[in-house]
C-alpha cells in the first residue's frame, strides 16, 4: 500500500528518536535491512510493481540553474566589477549576489562594498529593497558575497536596478550601477500582500536542512518584514498515481525580520514540493507552494 497524500500526524521529536534507536540498537544487518524493506515498501504507489523510484522524479534542473551566472559586468573609478547571482541569475526573491572587483587587470581581495536594489517599473517603482551587503574580505572563488531582496507587487514588472559602492583598503573608489531582469519562477510566492522568498537551503540534500524563508508584506510604500505570524510547514514527495509522503521536520523557529525557518529531514532525493503557511493575527492563512525544487543525494 502507498502512503497517501493526507499529512500524516507525526513530528520530528515523535520519528527522530525511532529511526535512532532501530539504527544504534538493531545490532545486525538483518534489522537494519528489514527496517528498510519496510520503509521502501510503505512508499510504493499503489498499482507499482517495480521500485522504479527515481522514474517518478523530475530530472534535476540543468547546473546554469543551481551555480553563479554572470549578470552584468561594469566599471568605475578606475575599478572593473562582475555581478553574480546564485540559481543561475536573477530571479524574484531573495537573491545571493557575489561581485568580483578588478583594477588594471589584478583582482581585488579586500574592499567595503555598499549595495542598493530598486525596482523600476510597477507600484513599487523607486522603493529600496531590503538588501545584506558583503563582508570586507572575498572568499576562496574571489567573490564578496551579499544578498538582495528583488521584489514587486506585481510579478510582471521584473526590471531592477541594482547598484555597487566599492572602496578598497589603499583609498581607490568606484561606483557602478546594473540593469538586472529577474525571472518569475520557484523562489518568491506572493498571497495578497504578502511576499515569501525562499532564502535556504541553497541546494537542499538528503538528511537534515535548515529551511528558512522571509516573509516580507508590501504597505503600499515599501516592503516592511511581517513577524508575530503564525507558521505551519508541510513537505511532500508526490510519488505518483495520488500518492505521496511527508518527511519529518521541527516545529517553527521565528528569527526575526520576517524569517521563519525549520529542521526538515528529507528521507529521500528528487522531486518534492513545500507548502508553508502563514497565518497574521485575526486575519485569514497566507499559502506560499515552493513547487519543483530538487533535493539531492549528496
Amino acid at each position: 500500500m502507498g502512503l497517501k497524500s493526507q499529512k500524516p500526524e507525526i513530528s520530528a521529536s515523535t520519528v527522530h528518536p525511532v529511526r535512532g534507536s532501530l539504527l544504534r540498537g538493531a545490532g545486525s544487518a538483518r534489522a537494519l535491512a528489514t527496517c528498510l524493506l519496510i520503509l521502501v515498501a510503505g512508499c510504493v504507489p499503489d498499482g507499482l510493481e517495480d521500485f522504479d523510484f527515481q522514474g517518478l522524479q523530475p530530472p534535476p534542473p540543468p547546473d546554469e540553474l543551481t551555480g553563479d551566472a554572470l549578470v552584468g559586468t561594469a566599471s568605475g573609478g578606475g575599478l572593473d566589477v562582475e555581478l553574480y547571482a546564485a540559481r543561475g541569475g536573477a530571479h524574484l526573491g531573495y537573491v545571493r549576489l557575489g561581485l568580483r572587483v578588478a583594477r588594471s587587470g589584478e583582482a581585488v581581495r579586500d574592499a567595503r562594498i555598499v549595495i542598493s536594489a530598486t525596482p523600476e517599473a510597477g507600484p513599487a517603482s523607486g522603493v529600496a529593497l531590503p538588501v545584506e551587503n558583503p563582508a570586507t574580505a572575498a572568499d576562496a572563488d574571489g567573490f564578496f558575497r551579499g544578498a538582495a531582496f528583488l521584489l514587486t507587487p506585481d510579478t510582471t514588472a521584473r526590471d531592477f536596478t541594482i547598484r555597487a559602492s566599492v572602496e578598497t583598503l589603499d583609498g581607490a573608489s568606484g561606483e557602478v550601477t546594473f540593469a538586472v531582469e529577474a525571472r518569475n519562477d520557484l523562489w518568491m510566492q506572493k498571497d495578497g500582500d504578502l511576499l515569501v522568498s525562499w532564502i535556504d537551503p541553497l541546494r537542499p540534500v538528503v538528511g537534515n536542512n535548515l529551511f528558512t524563508v522571509a516573509a516580507l508584506r508590501w504597505t503600499g510604500s515599501a516592503f516592511v518584514p511581517a513577524d508575530g505570524l503564525g507558521a505551519d510547514l508541510y513537505p511532500y514527495m508526490d510519488m505518483g498515481g495520488g500518492d505521496g509522503h511527508s518527511t519529518p521536520h521541527s516545529a517553527p523557529e521565528a528569527l526575526g525580520d520576517g524569517r521563519y525557518s525549520w529542521d526538515v529531514d528529507f528521507i529521500m532525493s528528487g522531486g518534492w514540493e513545500m507548502t508553508v503557511t502563514l497565518t497574521p493575527p485575526g486575519e485569514s492563512d497566507a499559502t506560499a507552494r515552493f513547487v519543483g525544487y530538487t533535493v539531492y543525494d549528496q
